[in-house]
């Protein structure tokens, strides 16, 4: 049975025939068909959380999941857009702004960008991420880095603002970067030892230097690097071992 804490990729497994009936359920959905987005984003999120960004209540999108193929439902009912109390620990004064709202509208990934902004705050400066939704992935991201979150919305955008916490961890790799390694078939590069976003970094640095064919070796299934590769051109092919996943990148 499909819950509000299954991950949206398990139950599209489950239930293949969701990948087209939600979007039917409500538009926000029709992402799933996309050629890139339609493989990462399900294996990000939970159903609680696609109910988020998609600002329906989770409850109804549950209900409609696990409905018989070719059951029909009621319109999904919109979830109220709730602002979180502002926390003591906001200082307007220190905000720094990076608006998500045109890159998206340009069909690009603003996650590294976000990244690299938060790595390059000055100290005690906060990081107000806007969104024409909720970025619950994004939010959950920075929370699992040990950041402190204050979500709120202003008309159609979400703003959530980000803070190191005590126990933050700034996210940026540790320094230098592995370079590929130059074999018979073409360029591998390990990135098993670097934490996020090392490993993507150092991939487009590889790319950005002309790399190609490129193995990357990676602790786990990097899915925040496909939609890179993706504007680029760039094919690519994933194998998971019992060392890790290497994905093989090829030229368009």
């Amino acid at each position: 049975m499909i819950t509000a804490h299954t991950r949206v990729s398990d139950a599209l497994a489950e239930r293949p025939d969701l990948r087209q009936r939600l979007p039917a359920f409500h538009p926000a959905f029709a992402k799933l068909n996309h050629p890139v987005i339609g493989k990462i984003l399900p294996k990000l999120v939970t159903v609680a959380e696609a109910a988020r960004v998609a600002g329906v209540d989770v409850d109804a999108l549950v209900a409609f999941m696990n409905l018989p193929s070719g059951a029909t439902a009621h319109p999904p009912a919109s979830a109220p857009r709730q602002s979180d109390a502002q926390p003591a620990w906001v200082q307007p004064s220190r905000e720094v702004r990076f608006d998500a709202r045109p890159v998206l509208a340009g069909g690009a990934d603003p996650f590294t960008a976000i990244v690299g902004a938060a790595r390059e705050l000055a100290e005690g400066a906060q990081l107000t991420v806007i969104a024409p939704f909720d970025p619950a992935p994004l939010v959950g991201y920075f929370v699992r880095q040990g950041w402190l979150a204050w979500r709120r919305w202003e008309g159609e955008a979400c703003l959530v603002t980000f803070a190191r916490g005590t126990t933050s961890v700034a996210p940026e790799p540790g320094p230098g970067l592995p370079e590929a390694e130059r074999g018979e078939d073409g360029w591998t590069l390990d990135v098993r030892d670097l934490s996020p976003p090392g490993p993507m970094q150092a991939v487009l640095a590889a790319l950005d230097a002309g790399r190609l064919p490129l193995l990357v070796h990676h602790s786990r299934e990097p899915a925040m690097l496909y939609p890179k590769l993706a504007d680029r051109g760039l094919r690519w092919t994933v194998d998971t071992r019992d060392d890790g996943v290497w994905v093989q990148i090829d030229g368009g």
